[in-house]
């Protein structure tokens, strides 16, 4: 019987692969076929992809093996194969991305991620005119790079004609378990079905062998088949041993049948087993090596013969991985070890020479320690993090010196702490640490121990212990791997509000490093680690420096964020939109996300609310695509201030609602800034109180200092809705509060929102001048902020019954919102103009607001007159997406042309 003849009894399964490829046009699907081994996985997959082939699809294939699980991206490398040659469709960045994964380009991979957004693009742009089946087998062997970039591009291929057939052994699934497959367990087959199986390999089986069969098989084809026919060939009366595991006497079975193999074909089938390719040609070397004589590829024919491989195109094929570790098995250590030495004499490639020397080795050797030192750094800059854990754990066992160990396994456990392994950090500093680490090494480790899991807080005692760590790495001549730790312990200390003495111990810590005082690293520590006392002073230095000559992207962005962060809006803007072209081209979507999330803040406080709302929805695309929660969550509050101030609190509370879900641990400055949104809702909506008592909690809070970020936008809304209610002394002592902070920071917005406090508290007698100072202030750097002002001073005008000097500031203010797309607030500015004797008409209402963010920054890009599938290169979206978003956007704003979007969005 052929290989169909498995598919006894799988009609059910087959149809159901055949309904999901059916569908491709309509969308696409991942299926996730789980069994034991032999139970017909790679059966039904073939069964399969010989459908999908004869129905026009392009089948790409990848199957997992235990081989090859320490090379970075080799099952990346198999799938993409076929379609290589079609990178330089995508942007730079992209192709070379893919280029470096599959090592045909000797560069570092800036960022995972982009990798996987690579491989995606890649596959949309093949699948364009021809639907694709990706075909990738046993996962459980997959090496964990391209399992994660498999995930990941499984999980958004829902509206391309992309369909992943996968299987495994394991229900759990691994890194692809977030791709939430359609599952299909093959169970063994049902009595009847087997039965038929055995007849027909073995017809003439013993009745009471056939009945232990059909027992301790349990369905299993690939044990019906197989011990069917061993079992036939048995002399009449031999005894079966006691039951055994299936995949045992499997095994067992394949291996009896190596053994009768001559001697040059089992020294051939020992190097493809040990192999991390397919190669006959190098099987067939090695085995020459092995074997002491010249053997062929003609004295393969016995295992072909026997059913134990196949031969074609230059590739080998194990029948089944139980074969190839039968070989394995039958083969002594020494042996192994011998095949080893002779693969890593015939390959050319240095990567797989060097892990057949690795294993080979039986003894400490440091020329090998090192290469496989430099082979980690190589598989870590390509984003296989996990794969230079294994390579420095081995290369530790092979250093001649513990300095040297030590070294390896510190570096191992930094790696190990970037997939967020806690356990399998503590073990190697465990180990290195009981060894003779040089200073730079003992540092780190205490760095790597001190910062397991993430820093969610603490006392002062371990902060103070974390930057005396961080000191001697640098007095140990790791400057740069100190400053980089301070910078990483900063935002940690933003997001967990570090106490003023905490906060003291970081920065004294980082002006005693030998830096530049302008480098960005220093200043974004100093900046966002003490706002308010060391604002002023990297403020000066900000605009001392020569910024125009600043290129590096990492640096604008960290210049930018700390600009943002001390109130200089306008130039904190600038700097991140100079970043964004550089971290897009470099591939570096985590620090994106970072960069896109900071630009929110700054374009909603600019007034640039369209631009916010879009930038913040990229934003959560990207860190969640990059697992980044802090910069997700902090896009979806400025996107849900900006619905908050447009009059959309469902949209607003749905985004907040969803910040408070998403992170763990929520941190007070995040939870703040969530109150925020809910009390900016409040306001929109005319609930002066809700909005006041929303904030009491900060504003009444002792340490008001700790919390400028709030307090930078929140100010002005407790201030408004104190004056409304009447709660005047509060507010008097919160603006002096806010004073308070201005004097020691120099925070140019929230200076404006103490003479937006100044104005709305000031007595009759006062307020013209008071609001003749707000008004003559740099309070028209802030939109919405100088509106509320000309909407307050309007209201005080009019009813003071000075109803023509009221609407002068009443029609700017309405013209502002209007600009904004307030409505809510351009509807009170209305209301107050009519009662001011003033008609005015229903507010304007821009078609481009019943945009979504998404459309909206679609359709701009479209209307600069970038092409769908450039827009969708630079949003990381497929040009399916882009076109089904602007299908959508041309109804929208009542026009049927590209030509026509420009217009349409100016109005």
């Amino acid at each position: 019987m052929s290989d169909a003849g498995t598919l006894l009894g799988r009609a059910e399964e087959v149809d159901r692969l055949s309904q999901v490829l059916s569908a491709v046009h309509d969308r696409g699907a991942v299926v996730a076929v789980v069994g034991e081994a032999g139970i017909g996985k790679t059966a039904l997959l073939r069964a399969a992809s010989e459908a999908a082939d004869a129905d026009g699809f392009r089948v790409l294939r990848a199957a997992g093996a235990a081989s090859e699980r320490h090379l970075p991206f080799a099952c990346l490398h198999q799938l993409l194969q076929p379609l290589l040659g079609a990178v330089d469709s995508l942007p730079d960045s992209q192709r070379d991305a893919i280029l470096a994964a599959v090592g045909r380009l000797d560069s570092d991979v800036a960022d995972q991620f982009i990798v996987g957004l690579a491989v995606g693009n890649l596959l949309r742009e093949c699948a364009d005119g021809r639907p694709i089946l990706a075909l990738a087998e046993d996962l459980h062997w997959m090496d964990p790079p391209s399992l994660e970039v498999l995930g990941f591009v499984s999980r958004r291929i829902e509206h391309d004609p992309i369909v992943v057939f996968a299987s495994t052994r394991d229900e759990t699934l691994g890194a692809f378990a977030d791709v939430r497959p359609e599952m299909i367990e093959l169970m063994g087959l049902d009595d009847e079905t087997a039965g038929r199986l055995i007849d027909d390999r073995a017809p003439g089986l013993d009745p009471a062998l056939r009945a232990r069969l059909l027992s301790e098989a349990r369905g299993n084809p690939l044990a019906l088949t197989e011990l069917a026919v061993a079992w036939s060939r048995l002399p009449p009366g031999t005894l079966i041993s006691s039951w055994v595991p299936i995949t045992t006497r499997l095994e067992a079975a394949f291996a009896s049948q190596v053994d009768l193999l001559p001697d040059a074909t089992r020294a051939v089938l020992l190097a493809a087993a040990l192999n991390d390719g397919s190669s006959i040609a190098e099987a067939v070397a090695a085995g020459s090596r092995l074997g002491g004589a010249s053997v062929s590829s003609g004295d393969l024919a016995p295992a072909v013969h026997a059913g134990l491989v196949r031969l074609g195109d230059d590739r080998l094929e194990f029948r089944h991985p139980l074969v190839r570790s039968a070989v394995r098995h039958v083969a002594g250590p020494e042996e192994r070890a011998a095949a080893h030495g002779a693969l890593a004499e015939v390959l050319t490639d240095e990567d797989r020479i060097l892990s057949h020397r690795a294993v080979a080795a039986v003894a400490p050797d440091e020329s090998i320690a090192m290469a496989l030192e430099d082979g980690a750094m190589r598989a870590g800059r390509r984003g296989a993090a996990v794969v230079a854990v294994a390579a420095l754990e081995r290369a530790a066992t092979l250093s001649v010196d513990e300095a040297a160990q030590g070294r390896r396994l510190v570096r191992a456990a930094d790696f190990a702490g970037q997939i967020g392994q806690p356990d399998v950090v503590i073990r190697l500093l465990d180990e290195a640490e009981q060894l003779d680490l040089d200073e730079v090494d003992r540092a780190r480790a205490a760095w790597r121990r001190q910062m397991l899991g993430g820093f969610l807080g603490g006392d002062l005692a371990r902060v103070r212990t974390i930057v005396t760590t961080i000191e001697r790495m640098a007095t140990a001549g790791d400057v740069d791997g100190a400053l980089d730790s301070l910078v990483t312990l900063s935002v940690a200390g933003w997001w967990v509000r570090f106490d003023s003495a905490m906060r003291a111990v970081v920065v004294d810590g980082a002006e005693r490093l030998p830096v530049p005082p302008t480098d960005p690293r220093l200043l974004s520590v100093l900046g966002m680690t003490s706002p308010l006392d060391r604002g002023a002073d990297v403020l000066d230095r900000l605009t001392a420096m020569d910024l125009d000559a600043v290129d590096e992207p990492l640096s604008l962005c960290l210049l930018g964020s700390v600009a943002g962060a001390l109130g200089e809006y306008e130039l904190s803007l600038s700097l991140l939109e100079r970043s964004l072209p550089g971290l897009r081209r470099q591939g570096r979507l985590s620090n994106l996300s970072g960069a896109l999330a900071a630009y929110g803040p700054s374009a909603w406080l600019l007034g640039f609310w369209d631009e916010a709302s879009a930038v913040s929805t990229e934003a959560i695309r990207l860190a969640e695509q990059t697992e980044r929660p802090a910069n997700a969550a902090t896009a979806r509050v400025y996107a849900a201030a900006v619905a908050a101030g447009r009059g959309d609190p469902e949209l607003a509370e749905s985004l907040v609602a969803r910040v408070e879900s998403d992170i763990p641990l929520p941190t007070a400055p995040l939870l703040n800034l969530v109150t925020l949104v809910r009390a900016l809702a409040a306001l929109t909506d005319g609930r002066s109180e809700d909005c006041f008592e929303l904030l009491r909690p900060i504003f009444t809070a002792q340490h008001l200092d700790e919390l400028v970020l709030v307090s930078q936008a929140a100010t002005s809304l407790w201030v408004e809705a104190g004056v409304q209610i009447g709660a005047v002394d509060e507010v008097h002592a919160t603006i002096e509060r806010v004073q308070h902070q201005v004097d020691r920071g120099r925070n140019p917005y929230l200076a404006g929102t103490v003479r937006f406090g100044q104005a709305l508290t000031a007595d009759d007698d006062r307020a013209d001048e008071a609001f003749a100072a707000a008004a003559e202030s740099d309070i028209h750097r802030w939109p919405f902020l100088h509106a509320r002002l000309l909407l307050a001073d309007g209201v005080r005008l009019r009813r003071r019954r000075r109803t023509a000097e009221a609407r002068v500031p009443l029609r700017r203010a309405r013209e502002m919102f209007d600009q904004l797309g307030a409505g809510p607030w351009s509807d009170r500015a209305r209301t107050e103009l009519r009662a001011a004797g003033e008609s005015s008409g229903t507010a304007p209402r821009a078609a481009a607001l019943d945009l979504t963010p998404q459309e909206l920054e679609i359709a701009r890009l479209a209307a600069s007159g970038l092409t769908n599938r450039e827009i969708g290169q630079r949003l990381y979206l497929s040009h399916r997406t882009v076109g089904t978003h602007l299908y959508h956007v041309f109804p929208k704003l009542g026009i049927t042309s590209r030509s026509e979007l420009g217009a349409a969005l100016e109005a």
